[in-house]
Formats: C-alpha cells, sequence, structure tokens
C-alpha cells in the first residue's frame, strides 16, 4: 500500500512540475527580500508591523511550501500564481483584473492547444489582489473599536490578518523580480517559440542553478542592502505592477548570457552574476515595501459595509 502511495504521489509531482516553472529562488532568497523590505519600512507604519520582521521573513517562503503532491488542488490552482508569460500577450495593454484577463484571452485566441490559461500564468493578479486585501485589513485595523475584551481580540486577530497576507505577498513580489518568472524560457530557451542564434541553453535545470543553488552559494544579505531604496508610495497599482514585471522580463536574455560564461555555477567567482543576483533581490524586496506602505498609507477612510 505505501509502494502504491508513493506511485500515485511521484505521478503527481510529474503533472505539476510539467505544466509550471520550477520555484522562485529558493528559502534564502525569499526570507531574504522579506527581511529587507520589513527592516526598510517607515516609521509611520503600524508598529506590530515593523517589529513583525522574524513573521514577515517565514512567510515569503510559504506559497513554495504549499506546492506538495499530497494537495494536487491546490497545487495545480497555486502553480500558475508565480509566473506570467510576458511574450505570449505582448502588444495587449492587459486589463487589471483577472477575469477580464481569462475573456481577453479567449476573444483573441490566445488560449489554444496545448497554451491554457494555467500555462500563461497570472503573476500580476495576485500581486495586485493581495495588495487590495492587504489594504482592506490595514483599513479595518484602523477603525476596529477597542472597547471590550472580544474587540481587542479581534483587532488583534486582524494584526495576524495582515502579517500572513502581506508575507505571502512577499514571495510573489519576489517571483516577479526573477526574469524567469516573466518568460517562456522560464528554464532552458525555448526554441519551439523562438530562434535561439546566440546558442543559449535549452537544458532544463537553469532555473534551480540561478535562483536556488547560486543564490544560497555566492550572495548574502550584505550584498544586497547597499542597493535598497526606500519604500515610496506607487500607483496606479496595476501599471506599477506591470512595470516591474515589464523590467524585470528585460533581463531574460542577460541572465542566459551570463549562465552561458559559466556565472551561476559552482563555486563560481563571476563578480557580474552575483550583482546581477543582488540587484533582482534588491529590486523585489524595493517593491514589496513599496507595496506594504501604498497600503497602509492608502487605507484611510471607514470600511464601508458590504
Amino acid at each position: 500500500m505505501r509502494t502504491w502511495g508513493r506511485v500515485i504521489s511521484g505521478a503527481l509531482a510529474l503533472v505539476l512540475s510539467a505544466t509550471s516553472p520550477a520555484w522562485g529562488w529558493g528559502e534564502k532568497g525569499h526570507r531574504m527580500v522579506n527581511r529587507l523590505a520589513a527592516r526598510s519600512l517607515p516609521r509611520d507604519m503600524p508598529f506590530f508591523f515593523r517589529r513583525a520582521v522574524w513573521e514577515l521573513e517565514y512567510l515569503g517562503y510559504d506559497p513554495d511550501r504549499w506546492r506538495s503532491p499530497t494537495e494536487p488542488a491546490l497545487g495545480a490552482a497555486n502553480a500558475p500564481e508565480h509566473f506570467i508569460n510576458l511574450e505570449r500577450v505582448e502588444g495587449w495593454a492587459l486589463p487589471p483584473d483577472r477575469l477580464q484577463f481569462l475573456q481577453g484571452l479567449i476573444e483573441r485566441g490566445i488560449v489554444r492547444g496545448d497554451v491554457t490559461p494555467a500555462r500563461l500564468g497570472f503573476l500580476p493578479y495576485r500581486i495586485v489582489e493581495l495588495t487590495e486585501l492587504l489594504r482592506g485589513q490595514f483599513r479595518l485595523w484602523r477603525y476596529a473599536p477597542q472597547r471590550t475584551a472580544r474587540q481587542r481580540v479581534e483587532r488583534r486577530q486582524i494584526e495576524q490578518n495582515i502579517l500572513f497576507i502581506a508575507g505571502v505577498l512577499g514571495h510573489f513580489v519576489a517571483d516577479g523580480a526573477q526574469p524567469q518568472h516573466t518568460t517562456v524560457h522560464y528554464d532552458g530557451w525555448d526554441t519551439a517559440f523562438a530562434p535561439n542564434p546566440r546558442g543559449y541553453t535549452t537544458e532544463r535545470g537553469i532555473h534551480l542553478r540561478f535562483e536556488n543553488d547560486f543564490v544560497n552559494e555566492a550572495v548574502e544579505e550584505s550584498d544586497v542592502r547597499p542597493l535598497l531604496q526606500r519604500p515610496r508610495r506607487i500607483g496606479p497599482l496595476f501599471e506599477e505592477t506591470m512595470r516591474y514585471l515589464r523590467e524585470s522580463h528585460a533581463l531574460v536574455e542577460r541572465l542566459y548570457e551570463l549562465d552561458r560564461e559559466g556565472g551561476f555555477a559552482p563555486r563560481s567567482t563571476h563578480a557580474e552574476a552575483r550583482r546581477f543576483a543582488a540587484e533582482r533581490l534588491a529590486a523585489a524586496a524595493h517593491m514589496l515595501a513599496s507595496l506594504w506602505y501604498t497600503a497602509w498609507v492608502e487605507s484611510r477612510g471607514e470600511p464601508s459595509t458590504p
């Protein structure tokens, strides 16, 4: 019975891995992004939030903990949230909500054959939806009454909700800074989609080699911290999110060039590869802190009744 269970688990793992990119950044990178973002926050954000560095750091890796063959429905729904193939929607000013995006994919004939919505990805929508959810929870916290013991417990629960949403948001923001989470070339150059005159690797493995193995071995917080900018209020939210993802996407070929030069190889001393990874992690931490700050600043105004 245990053997049959292992067979089923292995088959499910193959299904999930065949339809989604590799996991983003590895635990070290995701923790680093959330930790740096939390430590860069301005003092006008709530104290309970600024002091929750460890909680926010832990939660930065959480969405990759949800990828398990023992929860296949969760895995199938979660996988497309981590990426978007921008080449397949090039020239289209994407609509600002997920359902309009899905409708547009059908109307434009982008979804066909094995090109399904799940293979295209929903990363910008996940980032925007979580940021709006965070803004709503900050608003509830601002105006939550504290007269009774029950009300004070409820306000503390809102604080827990805020930390969870903010921490999980960090995961997807960090994924967006990794250029391979914005492209069809997410784990080896896809010659079926585009020619490869520069001879980039077509073999699987570059994804984890860069974001996990190389970062674990060669990139430390001290490399990233000096590159971090102060958080700022950003908007409009969807347009800023797309700008962030397109800036990351513009670096896809540079990533493949660095790999071709051996930049991400074990025990690499390639200074530019190290700088590249540090800059991407710094961009993620800055965007994340800015989204947290924006959600807080824009949460003024009493909650409306549903």
